[in-house]
């Protein structure tokens, strides 16, 4: 009888752990694309730019990266809800294209997470609460309205995306989390120009299917143009970048010669094979970038106080 009892009870708790790991690597899917163009980026940003709290830099830094991960897993329902046919073209292992949620499932998640986002944010401060509002009053602008339709407000949105993200989980990450110092508010006006500047780097590989939906990028507008604006962009960001947070000799070669090694790339390498391996080196550019208000708060900041 007891080994019977213990048989449905092993069962059982096989069965939930089952859902319960098939339901997170859902959740999983639909920001995978995105782990290591904003997850990985934006918390080596964090780290860097925010005063870490002296006694739970640990614990701070684990609930920035949640932080994160949550807005960019509702930035992903959105964008993904909107038109799941071409992710049944271009992304068939996303979730709702394989079958593993109902787009319906999927579009309660996606009107859910906001309110999931802000209130976790507003345990923490109203500044935090106030980055995260204004993030869930931009998704909508991007996706429903469109934002994303045009490579101007495209750019610019994506930045001002960025700098939601980097506020909020900066803030987390510091001791105060009421308020950025200098140094952290001029990272992120930074990070954010950048991202202006050059996020179009992500466009080139996927001009077929932007053409596909109507979308106007950089890339599709000003084909041959467009493919000049990496190296000069990330050439003059590089020696700006380099020279602020006073980056030594060696660093600032090695982190020039990158920038035009990505920008001859997508000069010279035009397929779209070419354009993905150059949007993953355009990448470890701009955890690189992020990085750097890190080096300056250990290695500079530090040693002048």
């Amino acid at each position: 009888m007891s080994s019977s009892v213990f048989s449905r009870l092993g069962s059982s708790t096989s069965s939930v752990a089952s859902r319960l790991a098939y339901h997170a690597y859902t959740l999983f899917l639909f920001s995978k694309s995105d782990i290591k163009t904003t997850l990985i980026p934006v918390s080596f940003f964090a780290l860097g730019a925010a005063p870490l709290a002296p006694t739970n830099r640990i614990s701070h830094a684990v609930q920035a990266v949640i932080w994160i991960w949550l807005h960019l897993l509702h930035f992903n329902l959105a964008n993904q809800v909107r038109d799941p046919e071409e992710d049944m073209r271009n992304k068939p292992w996303r979730p709702l294209p394989s079958g593993r949620i109902s787009l319906a499932t999927a579009q309660i998640f996606r009107y859910l997470m906001p309110l999931v986002c802000m209130v976790v944010s507003l345990c923490y401060s109203r500044t935090i609460f106030y980055a995260s509002a204004f993030f869930a009053g931009l998704v909508p602008m991007y996706h429903e309205l469109h934002g994303d339709a045009h490579w101007l407000s495209k750019n610019l949105m994506n930045a001002v995306g960025y700098a939601c993200f980097a506020t909020g989980s900066t803030l987390i990450a510091s001791n105060d989390r009421s308020r950025l110092d200098f140094t952290g508010s001029l990272s992120i006006f930074i990070i954010s120009a950048i991202l202006a500047t050059t996020i179009q780097a992500q466009d080139f590989q996927d001009v077929d299917g932007d053409k596909s939906v109507g979308r106007s990028t950089l890339p599709i507008v000003f084909p041959n143009l467009s493919r000049y604006t990496p190296l000069i962009s990330l050439l003059l960001w590089s020696a700006y970048l380099t020279w602020v947070w006073e980056i030594g000799g060696i660093g600032t070669m090695g982190f020039t010669c990158l920038a035009v090694v990505v920008g001859l790339r997508y000069y010279l390498l035009r397929t779209t094979k070419d354009d993905e391996v150059s949007y993953f080196m355009y990448n470890i550019w701009l955890a690189i970038a992020f990085s750097m208000p890190g080096y300056w708060r250990f290695y500079k900041e530090s040693a002048a106080l």
